[in-house]
Order: C-alpha cells, then structure tokens, then sequence
C-alpha cells in the first residue's frame, strides 16, 4: 500500500476585493471568481493568481470596477477548471457571469 497522501484543494472564502486581500493571495496557478454584491460576476484562470487580481484591481473595464469580493482555488490545470466552472454557471444560471465575453 502507498504511503502517497492526497491532498483536496478547497475554495477559499469570499473576501473583500481590496489591495491588502488581494495582496494575500497565492503566487500560484488558479481560478479565481469576482463578485458584486449578489453574485458571481467573473469567473478566470491565472497562472499566478495574485498578480491576475492586480491587474482587475486596477483594471478600468466598468463591469470588473463593480467587484466587492473574490474568492479562487489552486489548481495545476487552471484552464480547465474554468472552463468546468464557466459550464457549471452556465447551465446553472443560463447565461456566463456578465462580466465575462462570450467565448
């Protein structure tokens, strides 16, 4: 039997979208989630999280402006996982978070 330990990674929590949060946040790959007061409204995939947020933080695109809190998930394969959490909303909600282009 393998001694191998399997770690699940897990979603943090909703947080502010502010300098010093998203100054916490991981050099790290994965997908990370941008939201207004009632919902989900971008959902992206980084290879570094923290400089991603950064950059949104200073972004001047009025529907990322609308941001209050984020939240984002470590993950080796961050395309992926926001192509299956683009899906999911999708056929959740019918329609992808505003704030992300129609692909």
């Amino acid at each position: 039997m393998s001694d191998m330990k399997i770690t699940c990674m897990s979603y943090s929590d909703w947080v502010p979208f502010n300098k010093e949060t998203v100054g916490n946040a991981p050099i790290k790959a994965g997908v990370y989630f941008l939201g207004s007061e009632h919902e989900t409204t971008y959902i992206g995939a980084s290879n570094n999280i923290k400089e991603r947020l950064h950059e949104h933080l200073n972004s001047t695109d009025s529907c990322i402006k609308e941001t209050v809190s984020f939240c984002y998930h470590e993950t080796l394969f961050p395309e992926a996982e926001e192509e299956k959490q683009l899906t999911a909303f999708q056929y959740e909600h019918g329609r992808l978070p505003k704030c992300n282009k129609s692909k």
